[in-house]
């Protein structure tokens, strides 16, 4: 069984797709932005699987320096981890930034999971069969990177900045597989969900969390996608992504401009 950190596990897709390895006897570290969401997940959770196997950690992921501290109790705790899923999102109606600075749709679906991922490096190095899965969205083909404004300094649209976090995301896990060869990344939409983030940004309803948490369920743990890196995913199936996500020259300065956005926190690598 694998050891597996879903972040934003306290509601949503998140939540479900806990769950769901839960029942499957997987060891699942749930992820929250504070203490007490975390703790009601992990009732919930072990209320439908009383034998579950749950560890919890919390950090605001707007807040670089607690992401860096939940990564560095992580490690402290776990003698490796298995799959790292990326989960947990923001849409932002109105332009804010985070402390450091950054607009808090990219700072939360983006920059936090970039900072933790590779802070858990040497953490996914123990495992026998290492893997980053990357909930982007169907939002990234409507997506652009404009280095002169990824922090709407010059111009603020909910959607495009939504969007935009998306396709960061997607060069993100793509960009990944190439540079870590030895672990399996990918990235994946989930559907149209009915969640808290759809009704906010969409005033939307949509399919089931169950639904929402299937392919996420399957990158982590299914056989059929061992050792298969770099791939976007609907329905489980590997489907061609945005011609801008497959851009390598776009995502390696991508790369770059993210390790320079982080940089202050890398010391604390794992």
């Amino acid at each position: 069984m694998k050891t597996i950190l879903v972040t934003g596990s306290t509601d949503g897709i998140g939540l479900e797709t806990a769950l769901e390895l839960a029942r499957s006897g997987h060891e699942v570290v749930l992820h929250g932005r504070n203490e007490e969401k975390v703790q009601r997940a992990r009732d919930a959770i072990r209320q439908a699987v009383p034998d579950a196997v749950l560890h919890t950690a919390h950090a605001d992921l707007a807040d670089f320096d607690a992401v860096a501290l939940m990564a560095q109790e992580i490690a402290a705790r776990l003698p490796r981890l298995d799959v790292l899923i990326n989960n947990a999102g923001v849409y932002m109606t109105r332009r804010r930034v985070s402390k450091e600075g950054f607009e808090m749709t990219l700072a939360v679906n983006y920059l936090a999971h970039f900072l933790l991922t590779v802070l858990l490096l040497p953490l996914l190095k123990n495992s026998s069969d290492p893997r980053v899965v990357t909930v982007s969205s169907i939002a990234h083909t409507r997506g652009h990177i404009d280095f002169d404004n990824l922090n709407g300094e010059r111009h603020f649209d909910a959607y495009h900045a939504y969007a935009n976090s998306k396709l960061a995301d997607t060069l993100f896990a793509n960009e990944l597989a190439r540079r870590e060869p030895w672990l399996a990344s990918n990235s994946l939409h989930p559907g149209v969900i009915d969640t808290k983030l759809l009704h906010t940004g969409f005033d939307a309803t949509g399919d089931s969390v169950a639904v929402g948490a299937r392919t996420p369920v399957y990158l982590a743990t299914s056989p059929d996608v061992k050792g298969i890196s770099g791939k976007y995913f609907i329905h489980c199936a590997s489907v061609q992504p945005a011609p801008l996500a497959k851009d390598s020259h776009l995502a390696r300065q991508l790369w770059k401009w993210s390790e320079n956005a982080v940089r202050p926190y890398l010391s604390a690598k794992a």
